[in-house]
C-alpha cells in the first residue's frame, strides 16, 4: 500500500485494479451505457449521412444548372448591352482560365403553333460555341438515351442539329415546352415579341419571325424544360433590336472545382464588367439548399448534444454508486486528477467506440447508395432522382472531431465531481 503522505504514488497495476474496482468495465461496455453508445453512433451517422446527401444534392443541382446555362457569366455592370463585343470575346478566349466563350442574347417571347401558344425564355446563341460551353445542345448518343429511364440525362433527344441548318431560322425547344404546343422536329412555328417595337403607320407592331423546330432537348430541370428555347444569334439580335451587340457572355472554365476563385480573378481583370458564377443564376434554389443543409446540421448537432447528456447522467450515477470505492482509492493515495482520469477513460472508451461505429456505418450505407442506387425519389414526369451522395474527406474529419470535443466536455464535468470527493467526510458518513 502506498504511503498516505505521498499522494499519487500509484503504479500501473494498482491503476488497472482501481479502474475495474470503480467502473467495472474491463474493456467492455456496460449494459446501462449501451443506450449512450447507440446515441453517439447514430448521431455521428446522421450528421455524416445528411452532410453527404446535401453535398450530393448541391453537386447534382450544380451539374444541371451549369449544363443548361454555363459555369460563368460576364456582362456589363448595369445590365446594358455589350456593343462591339468581338474584341472582348477575343480577350476572353485567350485568358488562361477560360476554356470556351459563347455570346448570348436573351429575350422573353411567345411561341405559336396554330391555336397553341406558350411563353418562352429564348436565347440567341452561336450553336458551335454554345455546345462547347454547355452540353444541353449536344445530341445524346443511343446509349445515353437507353439509360434515361433510370438516370437523368441532359442534351438533345430528337434530331442532330447542324450549324448550317440551325442558322437558317432553326429553333431548339425544351421537351416540356415542345409538348405544351405539340411541336415536333420539322414543324414551323412563329416567334412573337409580346410588345410592339416596330413603328408603322398603323402604330407599333411586335417583331415576328417564322422558325422551324430543329431539335428538342432535356435539361434535367423541369423549369428549364418548360421555358427555355434556343435560336441563332442573329434572330436573338433581331428581337432585341441589336445591330452588333449581345447581352452577356457564357463562359466555361478550365478548372470547374475553382469557379469561385476564377470568378474573383476575372472580376479583378475585367473591373468594368460584372462576373458571376452559377450560384447567382438561380439564387433562390441555391440559397434554399445551403440554408437547408446548415439548418439540418444544426438540428442534428443539437440532438447529438442531447445524446451526450445521457453519458453525463450515467457517469453521475456511477459516481453516486461508487462513492465509497472512490473514497477508499483517495485514502490509499489517489490524487484528484487520477480519479478524474479513471472516469475519463471510461467515457472516452464509450465515446470513441460510438464515433467509430457511426463513421463505419455511414461509410457502409453511403457507399452502397452511391454504387447501387438503393434510394430513388420521384420527380414529376422525369425519371426518378437517385438520392445523390458526395462523401467528402473534410466531413469525415471535422464531424468526428467535433463529436469527440462534445463528448470530452460531457465526461469532464461529472468526472471533476468524483475528483472532489473528500475521503474524510465519506469515512465519517460510513461510521
Amino acid at each position: 500500500m502506498p504511503d498516505l503522505n505521498e499522494p499519487g504514488s500509484v503504479n500501473k497495476s494498482q491503476s488497472w485494479i482501481a479502474h475495474k474496482f470503480v467502473v467495472a468495465q474491463n474493456g467492455r461496455i456496460q449494459g446501462r451505457h449501451w443506450l449512450t453508445f447507440s446515441g453517439i453512433a447514430l448521431g455521428v451517422f446522421a450528421l455524416l449521412a445528411v452532410s453527404s446527401v446535401m453535398n450530393g444534392f448541391d453537386k447534382d443541382m450544380r451539374q444541371r444548372i451549369i449544363g443548361t446555362r454555363s459555369e460563368l457569366r460576364l456582362s456589363t455592370q448595369n445590365g446594358s448591352p455589350l456593343s462591339r463585343y468581338e474584341e472582348l470575346q477575343t480577350r476572353l478566349e485567350k485568358h488562361p482560365s477560360i476554356k470556351a466563350v459563347s455570346p448570348i442574347v436573351r429575350n422573353e417571347l411567345m411561341l405559336v403553333k396554330g391555336t397553341a401558344m406558350a411563353a418562352t425564355i429564348c436565347f440567341g446563341v452561336d450553336l458551335k460555341r454554345q455546345q462547347a460551353v454547355s452540353p444541353v445542345l449536344q445530341p445524346l448518343s443511343p446509349e445515353e438515351l437507353n439509360r434515361s429511364s433510370s438516370h437523368w440525362i441532359q442534351g438533345i433527344i430528337s434530331s442532330k442539329p447542324t450549324v448550317e441548318r440551325f442558322d437558317r431560322d432553326g429553333i431548339i425547344l425544351g421537351s416540356e415546352l415542345a409538348q405544351s404546343i405539340n411541336a415536333m422536329v420539322g414543324d414551323s412555328l412563329r416567334l412573337i415579341a409580346p410588345l410592339g417595337t416596330i413603328p408603322t403607320p398603323m402604330g407599333m407592331l411586335p417583331r415576328m419571325r417564322s422558325v422551324r423546330v430543329d431539335g428538342i432537348f432535356v435539361a434535367g430541370m423541369p423549369e428549364y424544360d418548360r421555358l427555355y428555347s434556343y435560336v441563332p444569334l442573329s434572330v436573338g439580335q433581331y428581337f432585341s433590336a441589336y445591330d452588333n451587340a449581345i447581352d452577356h457572355f457564357d463562359l466555361k472554365s478550365n478548372n470547374p472545382k475553382r469557379l469561385f476563385q476564377t470568378t474573383r480573378l476575372l472580376q479583378k481583370e475585367f473591373p468594368d464588367h460584372k462576373v458571376e458564377n452559377w450560384s447567382s443564376f438561380d439564387t433562390g434554389l441555391y440559397g434554399a439548399m445551403r440554408f437547408e443543409k446548415y439548418l439540418m446540421l444544426v438540428v442534428l448537432g443539437l440532438m447529438f448534444i442531447l445524446a451526450s447528456f445521457n453519458m453525463t447522467g450515467n457517469i453521475f450515477k456511477t459516481i453516486v454508486q461508487k462513492r465509497k470505492a472512490i473514497g477508499i482509492l483517495k485514502t490509499i493515495g489517489y490524487r484528484d486528477e487520477e480519479v478524474v482520469g479513471v472516469f475519463l477513460r471510461q467515457g472516452l472508451f464509450i465515446g470513441i467506440s460510438g464515433i467509430l461505429a457511426g463513421v463505419l456505418f455511414a461509410l457502409l450505407i453511403l457507399t452502397l447508395q452511391s454504387r447501387f442506387s438503393l434510394i430513388q425519389l420521384p420527380v414529376g414526369n422525369m425519371p426518378n432522382l437517385i438520392l445523390p451522395v458526395d462523401m467528402r474527406l473534410a466531413d469525415f474529419i471535422i464531424i468526428p472531431l467535433v463529436a469527440l470535443v462534445v463528448i470530452l466536455f460531457s465526461i469532464y464535468l461529472p468526472a471533476r465531481r468524483a475528483g472532489r470527493i473528500n475521503p474524510i467526510t465519506l469515512i465519517r458518513e460510513i461510521t
